[in-house]
């Protein structure tokens, strides 16, 4: 009696396959972390609780397919019977083993981030690159060569000086219009941005640049006005900007979400201050006790959850224009510790 064997092994390893769908979950997953932290927030500012921040450092990501085969008979044998005399085995196996590593956001890298007003520099370079005035400049500018934004905090609410919101409305379709642009030089790795007007000197003045110029007190023959941090309007030649740290957003912002009537009854938060339509961007965030169906952005907090709408489009314009600032202005320096490494597989 004689026995026959022939054995199958084999290890794939899927690599590039794995980049076209994975790439994007990933990408996916992050973005939608990230979203739920910065509402998650926005709510605690308004109940007072202490923002985070939390980095993906690093995402290594490992796959392997193993299988195996095998087949075996009795080839001499007096009776011939598949079912006794064949035997055929397959065996195999796939493991996932991405690892994620995360840092907590402290110390310098956490007031550099949430505490220092945005450089106005950074701010028209977004708008620059087309991001929408009304949103970019509305949620992160207090002030514009003296026109005061609305603001909203725990202390109450102080409405905007009358033309601050054309300005920025001014800006777009001037923008859109190509009658307006900007530039930028940097000196000493400090970049200054300047306003543009584009049009030549010997031909009449468009409505909209006329409308700007008096709006913001500037010389209607200049063609180029540096932008600058402070308060006030010093000249006619220059743009003074002040800006907004992110906690002062994100405050102004938690200000005026809906919170259940019961914890301003109990004093855990204040009540919501409301903004006069069109002046300054908001978000409508609405609150239950179970997880939401159709949401943006969600995120739960001391029993309750707190969400956007998918539905409502104005609502996650704004919050996108939000995730837009804030990571144009999360630029860590050195990992700190402690560095938290996750092995999810």
């Amino acid at each position: 009696m004689c026995l026959g064997f022939l054995g199958l092994t084999g290890c794939t390893s899927l690599g590039p396959a794995t980049i076209g769908s994975d790439r994007n979950d990933f990408a996916q997953a992050i973005t939608d972390a990230a979203k739920r932290e910065t509402l998650l927030n926005i709510v605690k500012l308004r109940y007072a609780d202490t923002p985070g921040l939390v980095s993906v450092n690093q995402l290594v990501a490992g796959y392997s397919l193993n299988g195996s085969a095998t087949l075996g008979s009795v080839f001499f044998d007096n009776v011939l019977a598949l079912s006794n005399d064949i035997n055929v085995g397959v065996t195999g196996s796939f493991s996932e083993n991405p690892t994620i590593t995360y840092t907590p956001v402290v110390g310098e890298d956490f007031a550099r981030i949430m505490l220092t007003p945005i450089p106005p520099s950074e701010l028209f370079a977004m708008v620059a690159a087309g991001a929408p005035p009304d949103i970019t400049l509305g949620l992160a500018v207090e002030s514009i060569n003296g026109l005061r934004n609305w603001s909203a905090d725990v202390h109450g609410a102080t409405a905007a000086d009358t033309g601050f919101a054309e300005v920025l409305a001014l800006l777009e379709s001037l923008r859109r219009g190509g009658r307006l642009g900007f530039g930028f030089e940097t000196t000493n790795n400090v970049q200054t941005a300047k306003l543009l007007i584009n049009d030549r000197p010997d031909t009449p003045r468009d409505d909209g640049v006329r409308r700007l110029t008096e709006l913001l007190g500037l010389d209607p023959a200049v063609r180029s006005f540096p932008l600058a941090f402070g308060f006030g309007n010093d000249g006619r030649n220059e743009i003074k900007v002040y800006t907004r740290s992110l906690f002062e957003i994100l405050s102004s912002l938690a200000a005026r979400i809906s919170v259940p009537d019961g914890d301003v009854a109990e004093g855990q938060t204040y009540s919501t201050r409301s903004a006069p339509v069109g002046v300054i961007p908001t978000i409508a965030v609405k609150h239950q006790v179970l997880p939401p169906w159709s949401d943006f952005a969600a995120a739960e907090y001391h029993g309750n959850w707190y969400w956007i709408d998918d539905a409502d489009y104005a609502s996650k314009r704004v919050f996108s224009g939000l995730m837009l600032i804030q990571n144009a202005v999360q630029k860590t320096g050195q990992p700190q510790l402690p560095v938290i490494t996750i092995p999810t597989g």
